[in-house]
């Protein structure tokens, strides 16, 4: 009896599964009705009798398939909710960007991960054959989630590069220089800054990405960024045409000096990559450039002052007049110091000079010392020259020596000056003895010194 009523009862659970299935549709009754011939009434007060009784239970097969149908399709479209309710509260964080008055897009690793994972699961979804009825929607929902992947990547892009130029376009200085980039510049900032304002004012991710234009707008405005970039790396490469030691310096700290061009003490920390020999420069009252210091504080005083405001705020032109008197400086010096290298005591002439031309006017006066032996023994005069020569140098190299052993604590630049002096103390006992003229072997093989006054292209050389 019992069992006679469970498999009566089993026949009915396809009808039972379709009435109580949440999936069921309004599509789905019209294919119940159409197979039945006539319209199934269907409401939530509806019993299993009421099918029964209007004859569903007779296409239990065919009620199967469509409530299993309607089962992934509900599934599918749960999913679809889920992902545009997951969206509902996330926001984006913005925070302050430096003194700018304005925000900027942070910690977004999260919300690009979720849409990572909701456009897979889109794409994924809309290539199942049960997504048919609500493909609309899907296709609507996954083109927006592209849309705000696409969104994000030109608003990063953008933040990024308007970060980069931001502190550039800044300097009045860069923007006088630079004047369609400036503009350029001015016309991105603006937009930039109504679209942080509106997402400042709303951070939810859906709203602000579905800003009016959102995405057109960024991708115009990092075109013109793109130009701007190029146009600023056309202006660097002009300066360093210009000024080729401005290759030495990468492109911010290049622009970090053309930012300054009212000031010269703002160059002075980018010197010792222009200049290696120079720490700083020496300035006077007036602001006029008078000498260069090196980094063990020896200073050379210039032949000729050099007055940046003449420039006009090029820095490049002010720093190639600086090459130039660094080298006629430095040549008028070296001149000065190997006239004066005879006739004089060897401590205090040491000392008057800066340790490196002490050390090039002295191999200078070794070479001519050198070469008059070599002369005076092609003469005939060997044994007097020689002699002479073996007995003067040594004494002065002594001399020297011991100027630099009462000196060294105060000028490490005779450590190096004392093991030339040696050497050339060596050399020239050896040569004392076996040279006979200027063209023999024992001579040219050694390195020679000279001072020629020739006018160049940068002054004396």
């Amino acid at each position: 009896m019992v069992r006679n009523k469970l498999e009566k009862f089993k026949v009915l659970l396809p009808v039972l599964c379709a009435i109580c299935n949440k999936g069921m549709r309004d599509r789905h009754w019209a294919k119940i009705s159409a197979l039945i011939g006539t319209e199934v009434i269907h409401n939530p007060e509806t019993t299993l009798a009421d099918m029964v009784e209007q004859g569903v239970h007779v296409f239990a097969t065919q009620l199967e398939e469509i409530e299993q149908y309607a089962s992934k399709e509900y599934a599918l479209e749960t999913a679809l909710n889920k992902m545009k309710e997951e969206w509902g509260p996330v926001k984006f964080d913005v925070v302050p960007y430096r003194d700018t008055g304005v925000g900027i897009l942070s910690g977004l690793d999260d919300i690009q991960q979720l849409l990572d994972e909701h456009i897979l699961k889109s794409q994924s979804m809309r290539g199942s054959p049960y997504v048919k009825a609500f493909e609309e929607d899907m296709v609507a929902w996954e083109e927006r989630l592209i849309r705000m992947q696409d969104a994000l990547d030109q608003w990063l892009q953008c933040q990024a590069t308007w970060m980069y130029l931001e502190p550039i376009f800044s300097s009045e200085d860069i923007m006088r220089q630079m004047p369609t980039e400036a503009r350029n510049f001015r016309d991105v900032d603006k937009e930039w800054r109504t679209i942080m304002a509106a997402t400042t004012k709303d951070p939810n991710v859906l709203n602000a990405t579905d800003y009016p234009g959102l995405l057109k707008k960024l991708k115009y405005n990092n075109a013109l960024l793109d130009d701007i970039q190029r146009g600023l790396n056309d202006y660097l490469e002009m300066k360093r045409l210009f000024f080729p030691r401005f290759f030495f310096l990468s492109n911010d700290e290049l622009l970090e000096i053309l930012s300054e061009t009212k000031d010269p003490m703002k160059v002075q920390p980018h010197l010792k990559k222009c200049f290696e020999g120079i720490y700083t420069l020496e300035f006077n009252a007036a602001k006029e450039i008078i000498g260069m210091v090196s980094s063990e504080g020896e200073m050379v005083k210039l032949t000729s002052s050099i007055q940046p405001a003449d420039a006009k705020g090029m820095v490049e032109r002010w720093l190639q007049q600086l090459e130039q008197q660094m080298v006629i400086s430095l040549r008028d010096v070296a001149s000065e110091a190997a006239a004066g290298y005879r006739g004089a005591a060897r401590d205090s002439w040491a000392l008057a000079w800066p340790g490196q031309l002490v050390q090039c006017c002295a191999c200078i006066e070794y070479t001519k010392e050198r070469r008059d032996v070599a002369s005076e023994a092609a003469a005939g005069y060997r044994g007097a020259a020689r002699d002479s020569w073996a007995l003067a140098w040594p004494g002065q190299l002594v001399q020297c020596c011991a100027c630099i052993e009462y000196t060294k604590e105060s000028c490490k630049n005779f450590q190096a000056f004392k093991a030339n002096l040696r050497r050339a103390r060596q050399l020239g006992a050896g040569l004392a003895r076996s040279v006979q003229c200027c063209a023999c072997i024992e001579y040219t093989k050694e390195v020679s010194y000279y001072l020629t006054l020739k006018w160049g292209p940068l002054g004396y050389q």
